[in-house]
């Protein structure tokens, strides 16, 4: 049976949603989606039909029909519901270790005890308000990449396996090069940004504003000769001596100077439990260099949770951006849970989306 939270009047709905304000600049900050997505105005209801069509999701979390309960961490599982868009929910159960302490904290009238119980409080309310944004994120960041979604036992370690979904971008969006970019001697990434970008205006008519890669690949592009030649030549017009830092701001500088995308670095890995154990994953495709417009990519697709319009008795509600957070106990034993729901989905522009693959090789651009 629900019953009220076992914090009281710390876990109001007034006292979660001051908390998770005072934290929000905090909190956006720990994820991407904000800076690639708008954020689409929240709907009653909402289908597929205007974003992709067929979807099915990876969640670290879990993504789950809107109807089903939430499942407890470590406990992740995939479900495809056609139409609909899918519930991310995740569930924070605190132990009874953590039960005895609260316990302890709340008989002891002591000076700090209201900060101790905030603090007991927050983790939880802060960790769960977060956890819908790094699901998008993962989404976001595969998309971006590969112009394709990949639910696998890597990445959804606890839950059904479907593979890659296709998200309907053309087969001439993705090239590759005529060296591939780990070969640092012969390979000249200047030149093929150069061919990709001129192919893209040329047969296209598509123009970027930026070119994204990964952390791994910025360290593979500034080891060429190819690139630290042509830097040179750039940096140093006029000068006896060469002298220059291979730094982002260099190269971007460089690049901006020949009407070419600049660089944004992607150097993000996602946490994923298996079994309660931590795994790392990365979601944005080590070898892939994606250009793109500057500025937003698509919007993220949000509805409005039936709780949020139904209340539960006994239940504390906050907000966090489009994600609806939950703070309750049952009593059969006594458990305290911090619960969250995001009805949301990133809807990805992905024609706008062109992807070098810098480990295929490829004599031209075909299509």
């Amino acid at each position: 049976m629900i019953v009220p939270s076992y914090f009281q009047e710390l876990a109001s709905s007034q006292s979660m949603q001051f908390l998770l304000d005072a934290s929000q600049q905090n909190l956006q900050e720990k994820t991407l989606w904000r800076k690639y997505l708008n954020l689409g105005l929240p709907q009653v209801s909402l289908t597929f039909d205007s974003a992709i069509g067929r979807e099915r999701i990876e969640a670290a979390a879990s993504i789950v029909d809107s109807d089903a309960s939430a499942p407890l961490r470590s406990r992740n599982k995939l479900e495809l519901y056609k139409g609909k868009i899918p519930a991310i929910k995740e569930a924070f159960k605190m132990t009874q270790d953590e039960m005895r302490q609260l316990e302890m904290l709340r008989t002891m009238n002591l000076n700090g005890t209201s900060d101790s119980l905030i603090s007991f409080l927050n983790k939880d309310l802060q960790e769960a308000a977060v956890s819908g944004d790094k699901r998008v994120d993962i989404m976001l960041l595969q998309a971006m990449s590969t112009l394709k979604i990949n639910v696998n036992a890597t990445n959804n370690p606890d839950g059904v396996i479907y593979g890659e979904i296709d998200l309907l971008a053309k087969s001439y969006q993705k090239q590759g090069v005529p060296v591939v970019w780990t070969d640092a001697a012969n390979a000249d990434p200047i030149t093929d940004i150069m061919n990709f970008t001129q192919w893209a205006w040329g047969t296209k008519g598509i123009q970027f504003g930026m070119m994204t890669m990964s952390y791994d690949m910025w360290l593979n592009f500034i080891k060429s000769a190819k690139v630290k030649t042509w830097l040179a030549s750039f940096f140093n017009i006029g000068k006896g001596t060469s002298s220059f830092a291979i730094t982002l701001d260099n190269v971007n500088m460089a690049l901006s100077a020949n009407k070419l995308p600049t660089i944004d670095i992607i150097n993000h890995v996602s946490h994923i439990e298996k079994d309660g154990k931590p795994t790392f994953y990365k979601a944005f495709d080590v070898n892939a260099v994606s250009f793109m417009p500057m500025g937003k990519i698509g919007t993220l697709f949000n509805a409005v949770s039936m709780e949020k319009l139904h209340p539960v008795e006994s239940v504390s509600y906050a907000d966090f951006g489009p994600t609806l957070l939950k703070k309750y106990a049952e009593n059969n034993p006594l458990t305290e849970f911090t619960e969250m729901e995001m009805n949301a989905f990133p809807s990805v522009d992905v024609d706008r989306i062109f992807i070098l693959t810098t480990n295929v090789v490829q004599a031209s651009f075909e299509g």
